[in-house]
């Protein structure tokens, strides 16, 4: 009988090894950060991570909040209590690369952990488009060696990369991405693994799921039934639901 629930979020990340690539959903203040498996990810002490997420520079320490330049108020809060951000991860010096779409390298009012890896020279980030990376995941998931994008023609994001013209513009070849884990959060799973959002949780998650050889999922509850209708990732994309130690920042 079918049954992809584990006991804790120790047991779902427990063969995370260090080195591994791992693609994380969720952005930044909006539902949908997997706190829970993040933090028990960085409680096993791995070293070199390759991570994959549309941001990762906040940490739990420090300086959390965006500022904006000229020096008004921040516009993203510190992480709430009991959150867990990726960037949690590059402030234990637990990351080796990031794939990411944005930093604050050039914004002189915030130093994330990820950005001081970076300035030390002891983390790599290699930036791109949102879209761009959801297609990259989009391909691995679906066994696809890349797509053509017109994105970053011309410019540093294309440069080393193979350029084909379509229709008289240049597009750019962006290679599939195949994380070892891809982890993400919902706010609803029955047993099988079938899985359903709310709200901003739809952002990258369900592009994220299925995409890394194995996929696991924090949720707000395990319920007996779910509607066909409202499935959003069906089971064959989810090896493996723990519950959630917290309401995964809905409002």
């Amino acid at each position: 009988m079918i049954n992809k629930v584990v006991e804790s979020a120790a047991e779902a990340v427990a063969d995370i090894e260090s080195g591994s690539m791992i693609a994380f959903g969720g952005f930044v203040g909006v539902p949908g950060v997997p706190s829970t498996l993040i933090k028990a990810i960085a409680e096993r002490g791995l070293r070199d991570l390759t991570i994959i997420a549309c941001e990762s520079g906040r940490g739990r320490a420090g300086a959390q909040s965006y500022g904006v330049p000229g020096g008004g108020q921040p516009y993203i809060p510190e992480p709430e209590d009991g959150v867990y951000p990726v960037g949690y991860l590059a402030e234990l010096g637990q990351v080796r690369k990031a794939i990411t779409t944005f930093s604050s390298l050039n914004n002189p009012n915030f130093d994330g952990p990820l950005e001081a890896g970076v300035r030390r020279g002891e983390v790599e980030i290699e930036l791109i488009g949102q879209g761009s990376l959801c297609e990259r995941l989009r391909c691995g998931r679906a066994g696809l060696g890349g797509v053509y994008t017109p994105v970053g023609a011309g410019t540093k994001i294309g440069a080393g990369k193979d350029i084909r013209h379509f229709d008289g513009v240049p597009h750019v070849l962006e290679t599939a991405l195949r994380p070892d884990f891809a982890i993400i959060s919902a706010y609803q799973a029955d047993r099988f693994g079938n899985l359903v959002y709310r709200h901003g949780a739809r952002t990258t998650n369900p592009v994220v799921a299925g995409s890394g050889n194995v996929t696991i999922v924090e949720v707000e509850e395990v319920v007996d039934y779910l509607d066909p209708q409202h499935i959003v990732t069906p089971s064959p994309y989810v090896d493996r639901i723990v519950l959630s130690d917290r309401r995964l920042m809905v409002r």
